[in-house]
């Protein structure tokens, strides 16, 4: 599915026009406890995201949050400056906590925040995770192009050194290992050139490449950072799949709603190695 601007159901944010989101309310919407929030690839595939959302959750009541970061702020290229949580001034993880608390304007307070992202989404996500896992119930990293290690020796983004200073955030492992993580990939998204970030390209790095050449060989260094570093991280390989949004969304579903049945469980039923 291609991505469409703006998606359906679009919603400015009041706290900042710039940005905005789409916010699909739960089936149950005056009783709902549980959001899950998505975040969309460089393709910003909203539509297609909730979709395979919906499908996989079935009637469940859930509510669905998508933000939508443009590619373009005030005539600048701002593509990929999300994946990095704070990027050129704007501080993302912000911006997405803004946008939570219209939805709780819409909906009522949430017991429980599910976070998921897929490609590009899926480095926010994780970088999210490291920092802000104290806001969350459940983590679904899937298919990222490029991961942060925990690695207090590796610059930041491939490592945690000098995180604090260029995120204006401290590392929270510890709430980290308080949820359960499921690290997904497609056994077939091998593509090695759609990944790389060298040095002297925005956002790049000299150790862009210290995780691995490809989604999956980063996925699996990833899954093996986490679990040397205490974190209940689990990791799927999606058979006969490469870089496709709905099947990676329809596993995140799965996953998700095995979380919210098991609550008291999710962490060390997630813990299940390569």
């Amino acid at each position: 599915m291609s991505s469409t601007f703006p998606p359906s159901n679009y919603q400015s944010l009041q706290a900042d026009p710039r940005f905005g989101f789409v916010f699909s309310q739960a089936p149950g919407a005056t009783t709902c406890k549980t959001l899950v929030i998505a975040i969309h690839g460089s393709d910003r595939d909203v539509d297609g995201m909730i979709a395979a959302l919906r499908e996989g959750f079935g009637d469940r009541d859930i509510a669905i949050l998508a933000p939508f970061f443009p590619y373009q702020i005030d005539n600048a290229d701002h593509s990929d400056g999300y994946k990095f949580l704070v990027s050129a001034g704007f501080d993302y993880a912000a911006i997405l906590e803004s946008m939570i608390a219209e939805c709780q304007n819409l909906q009522g307070d949430f017991d429980t925040a599910y976070l998921y992202g897929f490609s590009g989404g899926a480095q926010f996500a994780e970088r999210y995770g490291l920092f802000c896992a104290a806001n969350l119930s459940g983590l679904v990293i899937a298919a990222p192009g490029n991961v942060t290690l925990i690695d207090d020796t590796l610059e930041w983004w491939p490592g945690l050194d000098g995180a604090k200073a260029q995120t204006h955030r401290t590392p929270d492992l510890q709430s980290l290992r308080q949820i359960p993580v499921a690290i997904m990939v497609g056994a077939q998204d091998c593509n090695k050139g759609l990944v790389a970030r060298p040095a002297g390209t925005p956002h790049g790095s000299a150790y862009e490449a210290v995780a691995g050449d490809s989604r999956l060989a980063r996925a699996h260094t990833l899954h093996r950072s986490f679990q040397n570093a205490g974190i209940s991280s689990s990791l799927r390989e999606i058979a006969d799949v490469a870089h496709d949004l709905r099947p990676m969304t329809l596993n995140a579903a799965n996953q998700i709603a095995q979380w919210i049945d098991a609550p008291d469980t999710s962490i060390t039923s997630s813990t299940n190695g390569e």
